[in-house]
């Protein structure tokens, strides 16, 4: 073939390949929907077909919006380079490597709202109205001053009272802290710290049969009891404001609560019908053990740099919130859900560290 027919014939074969409808690209449709061969792409064996190196994009118009191939044409910026070289800040964020760039300055009010938004188990110390009302407060510390008070009318009783009169005392300590720090009042609050220490000096030895330890919890709980009675103590201890918990109930005491106030609600309070009729019962315990499971992984225990445990005891807490609120608006299926999940954290804690 003479040379001249080449270069013409080479010459359109490569005009060819850039036509519309010669490459396998679909042409633009004006209509504003898929061309006839689009639909017959998209029908067919989902193979993309290829566009030949140096061919234009082609551009399609369906409803409106434009596209380019099988991607809208509205994700590209329209000057990508001058969107790269940009280096202000977008909102609060900051430029990594730019010593000008700076986080705005958040105020008060940002401030206060995110603290509020803050889970109970990590809200401030004195948010404990989210976790126990004062009704239940009261309620539980009447209770542990009545159980005393039976178990210390002479040393026989104190003698069969044994195992349980730790976990009571340890309990009182606990919740007149609480009570000390509560955003609603109680008689008492302003000698709640007394009562927190005394509750404390109970237990400050451990306790045995006989004499000698009768009169170590009967001495200081008499002063509680006349000051919740809305007396005034001649002798009081020297308290603090505030204290560790960790300083005035152990671990072990409040480790014992929990596990007797589950097993109630899992012996009385399991099914629809036993759960309504306990619903204050419940309720109660719910929260005494919130109170709790946010108490025991305070840094003095000794986990708090156990981020397994840590976890167990949010979740724990937001269970028991969970069954309180449940109970209240009587969905069982909601307060089974929480019972159960209290469950399987306590096994899956107690599984690796007893």
């Amino acid at each position: 073939m003479p040379q001249r027919g080449l270069l013409f014939l080479s010459f359109g074969l490569a005009l060819s390949w850039c036509l519309p409808g010669c490459g396998g690209a679909a042409p633009v449709s004006d209509a504003g929907g898929a061309s006839e061969g689009g639909q017959a792409a998209a029908a067919g064996d989902n193979q993309t077909a290829k566009v030949p190196i140096g061919a234009q994009p082609v551009v399609r118009v369906v409803n409106g919006k434009k596209w380019i191939g099988d991607v809208p044409q509205d994700i590209y910026f329209d000057d990508p380079l001058s969107v790269a070289a940009d280096r202000r800040p977008v909102g609060n964020a900051v430029v990594a490597g730019d010593p000008k760039s700076a986080p705005a300055a958040k105020s008060a009010g940002t401030d206060k709202a995110a603290e509020d938004e803050k889970p109970p188990a990590t809200a401030a110390s004195d948010n404990w109205k989210s976790v126990i009302g004062i009704e239940s407060l009261n309620t539980e510390i009447k209770t542990i001053r009545n159980t005393l008070t039976g178990h210390l009318q002479n040393v026989g009783k104190f003698n069969s009272g044994l195992t349980e009169i730790p976990q009571r005392g340890a309990t009182l300590a606990v919740l007149a802290a609480v009570a000390a720090a509560h955003s609603e009042d109680v008689s008492w609050k302003k000698n709640a710290k007394f009562v927190r220490d005394l509750a404390s000096q109970m237990l400050a030895e451990k306790l045995a049969r006989g004499r000698k330890s009768f009169d170590q919890v009967k001495s200081p709980f008499e002063t509680i009891v006349e000051i919740l009675d809305g007396g005034s103590p001649a002798e009081l201890p020297e308290s603090k404001d505030q204290a560790a918990f960790s300083d005035v109930a152990d671990f072990g005491y409040l480790m014992q609560r929990i596990d007797r106030g589950f097993k109630w609600i899992q012996g009385n309070a399991r099914d629809e019908e036993s759960y309504k009729e306990n619903a204050a019962k419940v309720r109660h315990e719910a929260a005494v053990l919130g109170v709790l499971a946010r108490v025991i992984k305070e840094e003095g225990y000794g986990w708090a740099d156990d981020e397994d445990f840590v976890k167990h005891a949010d979740s724990m807490l937001d269970a028991c919130l969970t069954a309180e609120k449940a109970v209240k608006a009587e969905t069982f299926a909601d307060y089974d859900k929480a019972i159960t999940k209290i469950d399987q954290l306590c096994t899956q804690c107690h599984m690796g560290r007893r």
